[in-house]
């Protein structure tokens, strides 16, 4: 278990970034905070996606693993308009094309007012 004290950003809620069972980690939904709980890129969808793929990597990291570990995402954005911006940002880190199974769902609304996205992903330690 990644509890929320150890991940990219604690949070004073009863959560925890991730859950390791077997080589399969779960990873819950990362957003564009930093260490400070302060949002990244306020209203640049493209800032918010790269600070969120840096906190997913953390959590995949913490566990043992590593970013191409990640198979399958689940993207939920305010705005359609950001996708292209979004799916770049997941080309970095992703540099030799294999890129994870992914979905993406507009959301009426994110979980704090500012979130431009918000991605969960699966990943299984030890894959790539």
């Amino acid at each position: 278990m990644i509890p929320a004290e150890r991940g990219p950003h604690p949070l004073p809620w009863p959560y925890s970034h991730g859950i390791r069972v077997g080589n399969t980690l779960f990873v819950a939904g990362q957003v564009a905070l930093d260490e400070e709980l302060r949002i990244v890129g306020p209203g640049d969808a493209e800032a918010q996606a790269r600070q969120t793929w840096k906190n997913i990597q953390k959590v995949v990291e913490a566990a043992g693993g590593k970013i191409t570990d990640v198979v399958r995402v689940t993207t939920y954005v305010a705005d359609l308009a950001d996708v292209e911006a979004i799916h770049a940002v997941r080309r970095e880190f992703f540099p030799d094309g294999d890129y994870p199974v992914a979905t993406v769902v507009q959301a009426a609304r994110l979980g704090l007012p500012g979130l431009l996205l918000e991605t969960e992903a699966f990943a299984v330690i030890g894959c790539s």
